[in-house]
């Protein structure tokens, strides 16, 4: 395969080019691009050179600075997602679920494990949480008190019904 300029002018048997033709085609292209901008920088190091033993004042570069504009896009970037968390965290933006699902009390039992009372339609499903998953013990008819009004008793109360055999 012969390559002239930057593209192969014949493809391998198969119709593709080979891959270590296709890396010296990428490697030249790298090596042309370095060496532009090595030339760049030569060339304003000279200029800042020639400049100091004349006594005078360097040319700017020309061209737009992307640093001020990059440091800037961060610093908005950050100050979004810090401002996210700050609200997920406070409890004002939706974590994402259902309407229609609501999580009425749990009770920790573990470092992993808990029991937790959930409100799907018109039941409520006493479920029991841990590492290996989701298990249902029971559910009963949803109750009359909000998640506010339930003092941390009516707990107890609910598991004791369930365990007496109301379901």
């Amino acid at each position: 395969m012969r390559c002239t300029g930057n593209r192969p002018t014949r493809a391998a048997s198969d119709g593709a080019p080979a891959a270590s033709q296709l890396l010296a085609v990428a490697r030249r292209r790298t090596l042309t691009r370095i060496g532009g901008s090595l030339a760049l920088v030569i060339a304003a190091a000279v200029a800042q050179a020639q400049a100091a033993t004349t006594g005078a004042p360097a040319a700017p570069i020309e061209g737009p600075s992307f640093v001020p504009m990059a440091l800037a896009l961060v610093l908005v970037l950050g100050l979004l997602g810090a401002a996210l968390w700050v609200l997920r965290r406070a409890g004002f933006a939706p974590r994402g679920g259902s309407s229609q699902l609501r999580l009425v009390t749990q009770l920790a039992l573990g470092p992993r494990e808990r029991v937790v009372i959930v409100e799907a339609g018109e039941r409520w499903w006493l479920l029991g949480v841990g590492a290996s998953g989701v298990t249902r013990l029971g559910s009963l008819p949803k109750g009359e008190a909000g998640a506010s009004a339930l003092p941390p008793a009516s707990f107890g109360t609910l598991l004791e019904k369930l365990r007496a055999g109301q379901r």
